[in-house]
């Protein structure tokens, strides 16, 4: 690899990562900021953005992806609890740091939601089809396999514990589990799941995927990051990082030195190497992810709080994926 490959893949990484949500924010600035009901608008088409990402790229690339991917089987069946435990651990060190600094039960709400919910689908996959790909494997299907792999019960621990357990800690007399539980379990959050399971039974029916298929999963992945960012961008109207600071200090440590390290330690331990090892990596240094904004939005935490901490570690990215241009090929020599 030469001096200037790094660096232009770390600019490519950035450029997807910021550039869509730039656009979504100057569409807020430059057009619905002055409109009549513009925050209605803005709020509507960030919601808009989101349900087709869900539909229209999140559910058809697990079905590419786990169509073709090795089934989990013994220890390769771990990675789904390594992915687990980092949005647990994230979780939990997020409410600790907001209860050591003696926020209220809506801070500390947001602050474990902060934590839980990490951008892996978006952020770690544009990363991994950028930072692993191979000549035998242009389009890094293998590593976007193993990112799959790795956040199946992704999706199941934010709309099942991560978003009910937010608003239980926000306001545990207010209602019970199940109130919270109904409001954060949709229809449409069973798309993703769908997607898997159809993947798995193709997979498992022996039925090959057409070779027109080979690179759809990379590009996929660009067009979710395209859409969830400028869905993010509408919602930067919230974000005040300047006023949260502290907290922001807080869960970047979290996001990236904590679960990090003790991901990727608890990874090594059960014996991962190589390519399944470098994705872990990128995945568990991932920053807040939006969906901890749409858990804050659907159960009136503080909004502004968790778009400031989304806002912060995206931004703190800019020095996080430089680090891991240049860990990441280590880590798969480990």
């Amino acid at each position: 690899m030469t001096v200037s490959e790094p660096a232009a893949r770390t600019l490519a990484i950035l450029a997807w990562m910021v550039l869509p949500v730039v656009g979504g924010y100057l569409l807020w600035r430059a057009g619905l900021v002055r409109a009549a009901e513009g925050e209605r608008r803005a709020g509507a088409l960030a919601r808009g953005l989101s349900r087709v990402a869900i539909l229209a790229v999140a559910s058809p690339l697990m079905v590419l992806l786990f169509w073709k991917a090795s089934l989990p089987a013994g220890k390769a069946a771990m990675l789904l609890f390594v992915g687990l435990s980092a949005h647990v651990l994230g979780g939990l060190a997020g409410w600790a740091s907001a209860r050591l600094r003696g926020l209220d039960r809506v801070g500390r709400a947001a602050c474990f939601l902060g934590g839980a919910c990490s951008n892996v689908l978006t952020f770690a996959g544009v990363a991994a089809l950028l930072l692993l790909a191979t000549p035998e494997d242009p389009f890094a299907e293998r590593a976007l396999g193993e990112l799959a792999l790795y956040r199946v019960l992704e999706a199941p621990f934010y709309y099942l514990v991560a978003w009910p357990l937010a608003a239980s800690i926000a306001s545990p007399a207010e209602s019970g589990w199940g109130a919270h539980f109904r409001r954060a379990f949709q229809p449409i959050t069973l798309l993703p799941l769908a997607g898997i399971a159809l993947g798995w039974t193709l997979n498992l029916m022996g039925v090959a995927r057409p070779a027109s298929a080979d690179g759809a999963a990379g590009a996929l992945v660009k067009i979710n990051a395209l859409l969830l960012g400028l869905s993010v961008g509408l919602t930067l109207r919230s974000a005040a990082p300047r006023r949260h600071l502290g907290s922001c200090f807080w869960i970047s440590a979290v996001k990236f030195a904590v679960v990090p390290a003790a991901t990727v330690a608890l990874a090594w331990l059960l014996g991962f190497r190589g390519i399944t090892l470098q994705v872990t990596a990128l995945a568990a240094s991932m920053p807040v992810a939006f969906m901890a904004v749409v858990g804050s939005t659907l159960f009136g935490l503080d909004e502004e709080l968790v778009s400031s901490l989304w806002l912060f570690t995206t931004l703190a990215m800019a020095l996080v994926v430089p680090a891991l241009t240049l860990l990441v090929p280590a880590i798969g020599r480990l």
